[in-house]
């Protein structure tokens, strides 16, 4: 099934960063079009806009965009994930522990299902080093629809953390961020701790390691 942005593999981290930046580039370009030629009325403005669709055809289109139209709110919604993609992306490149991995898979726009990772990062000899689950959740509310629970078990931590060798991140907005690390959860009935680390990205990007408690 083909997606608004298409999963890739085996890239270096300044391959990928220069696909999704085309990718971005091109589904804001079209989604600012669509939102200048709009003519709702203002009485039913909100639903019209909810309903109307973004035009992903034509030529010049990035090689990752898989899609020929979508859904405006959807596009909003990918573009800032593909947003914070890029961040974790970035700062991943930028560690000196990492910065000679590659990416095996980057899945952009898949849902939940796919039974998979956001991101997966392997070393030197290909073996899984990094798997990171990458969200823009704009709320506050760390029980949020569920996100952090689902992202914990795509990552294999819903009941503890692996022992594996392996480095796990849930990527996201600073605000949710900041309520998942927060001191006022109940922390002794969790098997997890989260090692926050600020991207300094102009979005503030969160990277959020997973850890086992103690």
């Amino acid at each position: 099934m083909p997606h608004v942005v298409q999963p890739f593999t085996n890239k270096t981290f300044a391959e990928a960063i220069n696909l999704l930046r085309a990718a971005h580039e091109f589904l804001t370009a079209r989604a600012k079009s669509a939102l200048q030629a709009s003519d709702a009325d203002m009485a039913c403005w909100g639903i019209a806009l909810k309903r109307s669709s973004v035009d992903l055809s034509g030529d010049g289109i990035p090689s990752l965009i898989g899609k020929t139209e979508e859904k405006l709110g959807e596009v909003i919604n990918i573009a800032a994930t593909v947003e914070r993609l890029i961040d974790a992306i970035k700062w991943f490149a930028e560690q000196a522990e990492f910065n000679v991995y590659t990416i095996l898979e980057c899945h952009p726009s898949t849902s939940d299902d796919f039974g998979g990772n956001d991101l997966v990062i392997v070393d030197s000899v290909g073996q899984p080093a990094i798997r990171c689950e990458v969200c823009d959740v704009a709320s506050s509310n760390a029980g949020s629809n569920g996100k952090e629970k689902k992202d914990l078990s795509n990552l294999g931590c819903g009941d503890s953390v692996p022992d594996d060798g392996v480095f796990r991140y849930i990527c996201t907005a600073p605000e949710f961020a900041d309520a998942l690390v927060s001191n006022a959860r109940n922390w002794n009935a969790k098997p997890y701790r989260y090692q926050m680390t600020q991207t300094g990205s102009l979005a503030d990007t969160r990277m959020l390691r997973i850890l086992p408690p103690g």
